[in-house]
Parts: structure tokens; sequence; C-alpha cells
């Protein structure tokens, strides 16, 4: 979760209803592999009005496979970052949550820009 959360730091997780969680925001869930912290991308509702989540790591080129409402644990409402609490809340409301998704966005298709460009540049080893 790069450069949001970065590796070491303490997650302040509180406790969330699932009809509560929105886009961006950061959600503690129990995967097959174990406990991961990463970012809401997408919600879809099921026909029974259960939610289903697709979430990715900010430094992730790919999301994850969409989680159960029933796999959250929580949300990540902070850090404790060298020794002190850091809040994770996306500031001003709607337009700001907007605003900072449309910038992770940007910066996820500049690295995978930037990862395709990469691949072309090196030259394929052939058999010989």
């Amino acid at each position: 979760m790069s450069p949001t959360i970065r590796n070491g730091e303490y997650l302040i997780v509180a406790p969330v209803d699932a009809a509560q969680v929105d886009i961006g925001d950061i959600v503690l869930c129990q995967m097959r592999r174990g406990p991961i912290a990463h970012r809401v991308c997408a919600i879809a509702s099921q026909t029974d009005d259960a939610r289903q989540f697709t979430l990715y790591g900010d430094a992730s080129l790919d999301s994850d496979l969409p989680v159960a409402a029933q796999q959250l644990r929580g949300q990540v409402v902070g850090v404790e970052r060298d020794g002190k609490r850091l809040s994770l809340k996306i500031l001003g409301g709607f337009v700001g949550r907007a605003v900072f998704m449309i910038a992770l966005g940007l910066r996820r298709s500049i690295l995978i820009a930037r990862a395709r460009l990469g691949a072309l540049l090196i030259p394929a080893h052939t058999a010989g």
C-alpha cells in the first residue's frame, strides 16, 4: 500500500459496517493467504443486496479478486508512523474523494504505461 502505508507501520483499524464502506476506503479483509489491507476501487451489489468489493494496493498494477462483505474485518483509519498516529481519512467530502481517486487512477496508469514501455524497450532473447 505504499506510499500510503509503509512497511513496518502499525495499522489502526476500526469496526465497519459493509453498507458504510465507500470507494477510496482502505479495508482490512480476510483473504485465503491471510489478512490484507487494500483500497476499495469498486463496489458491486448482488441480487440479494449483498455487496462485493474490488480492492487494490496503491502500488499494485492489478486489482485483487473481489471480496464479499463477510470477509471485511474493519476499516483502516490510520497508521502509526515514527511514534505518531496519522489519520488516513480523505478530506473534502465527495469532491475530495473523487479528486483523490482520480489522482490514484492517473498514478496507476502512469505505472502501467512505464511497465509496458519498459517491456518494449528490453529486447527479447531469442533461442539460438
